[in-house]
């Protein structure tokens, strides 16, 4: 059940009711909730009750979940350290416990919310325009500003390689909404292997693959150096934009995931302490 501010609540008897439970018990658990700060209600006689403010956390708190779970990409950018830290601060400043799992590949963070593994999952828009398309009882909850996800797109490529493109073979991560858009977008007639992200320098360098896209903010090995190249992707399309900003997606089947963000979700406060990391002012703590 799920109550807006400025709505009436139901009855005494049609909240004992819904929850099979005496009377006695529903006037307990209301006045807890009053007394608590979690609700504040005005009685209007015959018209009813209403709600006239709720506190998300405190009501995450009442109901002893435990901590707030979220699935997060390796946090091997100082975009993704930036991001991870302000989520769990602007959680931490509402008194509300989140803790961040990771793992690589967008589809695999989707599976884990659907399978309710975690109660949120970060992922580029791009893929949470895609996830939720797929799955209709997911639901975008926060949209990030442009490079919130990943700053900057660059090819990645053996130095020897023939400067022919179309006759490269490109490395894509088929676990990744993002790789396999951008893979398809720049590379569209390419032979394609299947390959994990993070193994993309090493492939190439070994000769396994040509090229792939990789993220210019996420370091090379430096054992490969000398070996590997980099060069601009040009002409970024809309896709490719809605891939290097940030989203946070939920599964609206849980209402109270769906309230907590509601209220306490402040896109622009966790941008503001992301920049911070990013610009070295503060350091990373996730």
């Amino acid at each position: 059940m799920k109550c807006g501010v400025d709505t009436k609540i139901p009855t005494t008897p049609e909240l004992a009711g819904m929850f099979s439970v005496g009377y006695g018990t529903v006037d307990k658990a209301m006045n807890a909730l009053k007394e608590t700060g979690a609700i504040k209600l005005q009685s209007k006689g015959q018209l009813g009750t209403i709600l006239l403010e709720k506190n998300a956390a405190a009501l995450w708190s009442i109901i002893d979940q435990g901590a707030l779970v979220g699935s997060f990409p390796l946090p091997n950018t100082i975009e993704f350290e930036g991001l991870a830290t302000g989520l769990i601060e602007m959680f931490a400043e509402k008194q509300v416990a989140c803790n961040l799992s990771f793992k690589n590949g967008a589809t695999l963070r989707v599976t884990q919310l659907l399978e309710h593994q975690c109660d949120f999952v970060v992922l580029s828009q791009l893929s949470a325009e895609q996830a939720c398309e797929k799955f209709t009882n997911l639901r975008s909850v926060c949209i990030m500003g442009k490079n919130s996800y990943y700053s900057d797109l660059i090819i990645l490529r053996r130095k020897e390689v023939t400067p022919d493109m179309v006759k490269w073979r490109i490395g894509l991560d088929p676990t990744s909404y993002d790789h396999i858009a951008l893979s398809d977008q720049q590379f569209t007639t390419n032979e394609k292997i299947s390959v994990h992200y993070g193994n993309i320098p090493y492939l190439i360098a070994e000769g396994i693959i040509d090229a792939a896209i990789w993220h210019s903010s996420q370091l090379v090995p430096a054992a490969l150096i000398d070996v590997l190249a980099v060069q601009k992707v040009d002409n970024l399309q809309a896709a490719s934009e809605k891939s290097i900003a940030a989203a946070i997606v939920i599964n609206e089947e849980r209402k109270e995931i769906i309230a907590l963000f509601d209220e306490l979700c402040d896109a622009e406060h966790i941008g503001s302490i992301q920049q911070k990391v990013i610009s070295r002012e503060r350091s990373p703590a996730y």
